[in-house]
């Protein structure tokens, strides 16, 4: 790793009639700066992406029911489906998390918003189901390159002390999303027909790559893949939105490092054990999290009661109105979860709220194994996604505090890599438990819900007041 930019020590006096503009790092300009318009509008741009990808990602659990009547699909199949998103979401979080940290966050977003789109279209054109299939693992693999680098981009814009806020922020907008899907669901899903709907939802993919275009990139990576001048355009761009004045021959410390994207760094002793445990708590709780996208509308368009041995039946069996409400209702508690569980880490620290979210989850799922009335097991199943969300958006704060920017996406898409695997284990758990004993399936609740537990009564790093390191070593 090496400096870059203007008075480095190899070139002091190297011109004495000719002095160089004084080197600036960018927690000053960003003090400097202050938070204000240029924040709002970089957030307000990713959040809508944040928006997008989510409802791309959560509308296959509405629709399943009617493809099923539509194509006759075999269990078999159905489960393909519904897990292809969930597969290619999380391979192509390692591969294109790293390109974000070796070619920008900004680069990528937009060529995968433009393959999105495609596969929208494809979807809402597919003849029969071979290419739905298709069309929807492009769609998660375009989904999971958009998250990583989405949630790296939202911290990278602001002071230090704003950047859990950020992370909150696209979180939160991701589960807006859900919860938009569920209500555009009740709303317009049996009036237009699962083609049209899935056209509706993409709509969104319009406005986020156009306004995407307007956004410079991501300062702090430009400073970690030593863009000197990239990085005082972009940081210009910042100060005219938010009327602050900066001298405009100002020359930003920048780096020269071989960190970018390196995987086998997240291994190396200064981030081993964060990245396996944190690997093991998202693990076990997106099994939960994306299992309980499917499992709501299937246990209330169903007789489920809690852990009860009763059999399913799968048969072609739309979703109704009151099922669709009900949906939307666990699903407002992602929201909830979320806001709390960001309030009670600044008080608290990471590392208690990661314990206490944790825990509700696990109790949550253990009390489902009573059979109650449909009122309290949907009060069960709001407890769950509420804690589940909590804990969801902790792993994202930690893992944003804790990686240089030099890593950052690329460690968050391989944290991300073990979360998809949970969700697609739960997925196909569901499908292989649900209809021969939902019973079986709240016990797979438990089992990841417990192994979230114990990580996060071994993870001990606090990060909530860790310097800002664009590369390793090297605080800013």
């Amino acid at each position: 790793m090496s400096l870059k930019g203007g008075n480095t020590p190899d070139n002091y006096g190297a011109v004495a009639q000719q002095p160089l503009p004084p080197l600036t790092s960018l927690n000053e300009i960003y003090d400097k700066i202050g938070f204000g318009r240029a924040q709002v509008f970089y957030w307000s741009v990713l959040s809508l992406i944040s928006v997008t990808d989510t409802m791309e990602q959560v509308l296959i659990s509405l629709i399943v029911p009617y493809l099923r009547c539509e194509w006759e699909l075999s269990l078999f199949f159905e489960a393909a489906i519904t897990t292809a998103v969930f597969v290619f979401y999380g391979i192509s979080g390692i591969v294109f998390g790293k390109l974000a940290d070796q070619y920008g966050r900004k680069t990528v977003l937009t060529y995968t918003l433009i393959a999105l789109g495609c596969a929208a279209v494809g979807s809402a054109s597919a003849q029969n189901k071979w290419q739905f299939l298709a069309a929807r693992s492009l769609a998660g693999a375009c989904i999971g390159a958009n998250f990583a680098a989405v949630v790296s981009f939202s911290t990278e814009v602001v002071q230090s002390e704003y950047r859990s806020l950020g992370v909150s922020l696209i979180i939160f907008t991701s589960k807006v999303g859900m919860f938009l899907t569920a209500v555009l669901g009740y709303l317009f899903l049996n009036m237009i027909g699962w083609r049209w709907f899935i056209l509706l939802v993409s709509i969104t993919i319009i406005p986020s790559l156009i306004l995407l275009l307007h956004l410079p990139e991501s300062p702090r990576y430009l400073v970690a893949s030593g863009q000197s001048k990239a990085a005082t355009k972009a940081v210009l761009f910042m100060a005219r939105i938010n009327k602050v004045e900066l001298e405009e021959d100002l020359e930003i410390v920048c780096y020269e490092t071989d960190d970018l994207g390196k995987i086998t760094a997240l291994l190396e002793p200064e981030f081993k054990k964060e990245t396996i445990l944190l690997s093991v708590i998202y693990f076990g709780n997106i099994l939960i999290f994306l299992g309980l996208i499917l499992f709501l509308p299937l246990a209330f368009n169903s007789d489920f009661c809690g852990g009860n041995g009763k059999t399913a039946k799968h048969e072609c069996k739309k979703l109704t109105q009151e099922s669709l409400v009900k949906v939307s209702i666990v699903v407002s508690a992602t929201m909830i979860g979320l806001v709390s569980a960001h309030a009670l880490s600044r008080v608290t620290g990471r590392v208690f709220a990661l314990r206490f979210y944790a825990g509700g989850v696990l109790v949550a799922c253990l009390i489902l194994y009573k059979c109650f009335s449909p009122l309290i097991t949907l009060v069960l199943l709001f407890a769950i996604e509420f804690a589940s969300s909590g804990l969801n958006i902790l792993i994202w704060i930690i893992i944003l505090e804790n990686y240089p920017t030099s890593l950052r996406t690329t460690a968050s898409g391989f944290v991300n890599f073990w979360g998809k695997l949970g969700g697609v284990l739960g997925v196909v758990g569901i499908y292989a438990l649900f209809f021969y004993s939902p019973y079986l399936v709240v016990t797979m609740f438990v089992a990841a819900s417990l192994l979230s537990f114990v990580g996060s009564l071994l993870f001990t790093k606090e990060t909530k007041d860790l310097g800002v390191e664009d590369v390793v070593g090297v605080p800013t």
